[in-house]
């Protein structure tokens, strides 16, 4: 008997080793920070703390995906061009269960076009800002998509009456989002119509937006982002546009502007981002400077 109990003990040792380990190092917090996204794109995964995820392998639908770590933020996973509907991602988490699993629904593009709550499609990339050198003197005027200048964002700041001088809050009578192209249109099944938004800076310069939709309010923070941390195509003046569409902007323009100023916005409702350029439309603002 007492020949079998060191044994014994020893394969105690080795299945409660496998079993339950003391040194577990689990991953806590961990989600997606956005809920849809399309295929080819990039994900944000976080936990706390970030940096538990570094090293990490990540697995969608069985195939190991290409990563790279944000500091402070988390591990970025670009999902595979295949990918579609509901798709496992798995974490590597050798310390306890080998690999947990989270779901992402990876939408076709046409989902963005055809979606009554407007969900905006995401930017392929993830972004991780850092404050520009130079903050703009206004932040008035439209703010458009990178991608899409279909999709505008109108901000005008309430002014002091005394000194006429901007004051850090959005004018809600006056600021909204809309169609770039179609804003006089009368068709009413236009997916952003003059919606009116409302917010404010704060003295670090956080952007705290939120749009006001028939569907429900949604709520937005960011900051205007540094051009360094932009990928150089979003820089680029070119763009299509519908051939009904007349935007009013100078495309074909000589010399072709850089885009400037740009502001990174993440969605509190689904986590995606928003990357927008200021656009000053000739003669209609700003009205006022910081």
């Amino acid at each position: 008997m007492t020949k079998c109990l060191p044994a014994f003990l020893s394969a105690l040792a080795i299945f409660g080793g496998l079993s339950c380990n003391p040194d577990c190092d689990s991953v806590f917090g961990l989600r997606i920070t956005t809920s849809k996204t399309e295929a080819g794109n990039e994900i944000l995964i976080t936990a706390q703390p970030p940096s538990a995820l570094e090293g990490r392998r990540i697995y969608i639908e069985g195939k190991e995906v290409e990563t790279r770590f944000a500091e402070n933020m988390g591990l970025v996973a670009r999902v595979p061009d295949d990918a579609a509907g509901i798709v496992e991602v798995r974490v590597e988490d050798p310390d306890c269960a080998d690999f947990v699993s989270l779901d992402l629904d990876v939408e076709d593009a046409s989902f963005y076009k055809d979606n009554p709550d407007y969900v905006f499609p995401t930017i392929p990339e993830i972004i991780i800002p850092t404050v520009p050198a130079d903050f703009p003197p206004s932040i008035e005027n439209a703010w458009l998509n990178v991608e899409n200048i279909d999709y505008c964002i109108w901000i005008v700041l309430l002014t002091d009456s005394l000194t006429g001088d901007c004051i850090r809050v959005f004018d809600s009578e006056l600021s909204f989002e809309q169609s770039t192209c179609y804003k006089a249109s009368a068709d009413t099944t236009l997916l952003y119509q003059q919606n009116h938004l409302s917010g404010y800076l704060d003295l670090d310069s956080n952007i705290y937006m939120t749009i006001h939709r028939a569907s429900g309010d949604e709520n937005f923070v960011g900051r205007l982002v540094s051009l360094d941390d932009v990928p150089d195509k979003y820089k680029e003046w070119s763009f299509d546009v519908a051939p009904d569409c007349n935007p009013g902007l100078p495309a074909g323009a000589a010399p072709v502007p850089e885009r400037a100023d740009m502001m990174l916005l993440t969605s509190q409702h689904n986590g995606r981002q928003l990357l927008i350029y200021q656009q000053e439309i000739t003669g209609i603002g700003p009205t006022c400077n910081f």
